[in-house]
């Protein structure tokens, strides 16, 4: 049996040879079919990549609840705890200050600027991708005066960040310790992360009607991850309102699923399915494209296929030479293709490093797995169209064809 499949394959690459006009013949439809395929498999990779990462920066990590309090948070604490028994992993404020205050750095005073009061845990629950500095810290929380996370834009426009206040009828002197990459969700083109601390208590809860909002990161798992409405988490909270109410008039809890990693991630499942169908019926005209040249073969080759049957040569070789000599040109379609298509992802990706801010770690690259799809497609294409062309060899006449 090894005997014969190792003069099978010799035979094949003997075959492949000697019909090279034919070979560039069959490989062309597989070129296409693979070439698309590849791309396929390479372009839901970095759209999955992307997905996730675009979703992680602008409105957080898998399963993350925006809730808002409508109403009196009289012990902030006990609602924080509360948060935390409702499952949330990650807690943090998300909170407009009741009076938005003006930015300076030196003379230049910029009006225009949004402020969210957050908690050091909002880097566990968004992806924060720091140009420059860093995020908050646990001992930031401790400072005596305000401390900032800016994004790039207000940087730009504030230009020394070393010296910056903060104010709205008297100015206080602010510590800017990071500069984040802006994100689509910015609340302004020109924003800042201002740390929830005991300097900025008074700004960000103080007055009247204040809407008190957190982000809540809880276990993907978690049965009230699964509902976007958010109405288990909602709830969990409510049951418990008494504790953090002040015994004055229950407050309103709203809370909904916020992220948008997986929504994003589903969007371009389906484009990927729907990409790699028409790669499929592509790859699937290829195969038929090799099925009729190896037809072809078989009939012109009857003289030399019966030689090789008088000479001694076994049913199981030539059917071996016939199939591996379709799967070899099937192969080099693949390695082909594969080879156009790395070319194609360098390029592209060097294009868009000039034209698009990737977020930090997402790539343009061809993955692994568009490869070995590419390759295995190749071969699974050339193994089936090699069938029907062998099977046809092995019933021809070899008296017949000595004839001819």
């Amino acid at each position: 049996m090894l005997r014969s499949l190792t003069a099978g394959i010799v035979l094949a690459f003997a075959g492949t040879r000697a019909n090279v006009a034919r070979t560039i013949l069959s490989c062309a439809g597989i070129v296409v079919g693979v070439g698309a395929l590849v791309l396929v498999v390479t372009a839901g990779d970095f759209g999955q990549r992307f997905a996730v990462a675009y979703g992680e920066a602008n409105a957080g990590l898998p399963a993350t609840f925006q809730v808002t309090v409508h109403g009196e948070i009289a012990d902030r604490e006990a609602f924080e705890d509360d948060l935390r028994r409702a499952g949330g992993q990650d807690v943090s404020v998300y909170q407009w200050p009741s009076e938005t205050p003006l930015i300076r750095s030196g003379d230049a005073v910029l009006p225009d600027v949004e402020f969210r009061g957050v908690d050091v845990a909002m880097g566990d629950i968004r992806r924060m991708n720091m140009a420059q500095g860093r995020w908050f810290t646990d001992a930031d929380a401790e400072s005596l005066v305000p401390v900032l996370v800016v994004n790039q834009e207000l940087a730009d426009a504030l230009g020394d960040v070393t010296e910056v206040q903060i104010g709205s009828g008297e100015w206080t002197d602010v510590r800017v310790v990071g500069i984040v990459e802006s994100t689509t969700l910015d609340f302004s083109w020109q924003s800042a992360y201002l740390l929830h601390s005991p300097a900025t208590e008074e700004m960000l809860f103080e007055g009247e009607d204040v809407q008190n909002e957190y982000q809540v990161r809880v276990d993907p798992d978690d049965p009230a991850a699964i509902d976007p409405t958010g109405q288990e988490f909602t709830q969990r909270l409510s049951s418990a309102a008494w504790r953090w109410s002040g015994g004055g008039p229950e407050p309103t809890v709203d809370a909904w699923r916020f992220d948008e990693s997986e929504m994003l991630g589903s969007a371009v499942s389906y484009l990927s399915w729907g990409l790699g169908g028409i790669a499929v019926i592509t790859l699937t005209t290829g195969l038929l494209g090799v099925l009729n040249v190896g037809l072809v073969t078989v009939r012109e080759r009857r003289r030399e296929l019966a030689t090789y049957r008088a000479l001694g040569a076994s049913r199981s070789t030539l059917f071996v030479a016939v199939v591996m000599e379709s799967v070899v040109v099937s192969l080099v379609a693949g390695l082909v293709a594969v080879l156009g298509c790395w070319a194609i992802v360098l390029a592209a990706a060097a294009v868009m490093d000039g034209l698009v801010s990737l977020p930090a770690g997402v790539t343009l690259s061809m993955p692994a797995s568009g490869v070995l799809v590419g390759l295995g497609s190749a071969a699974f294409v050339g193994l089936l169209a090699g069938i029907i062309p062998a099977i046809r060899a092995l019933r021809a006449s070899v008296v017949a064809g000595l004839r001819e």
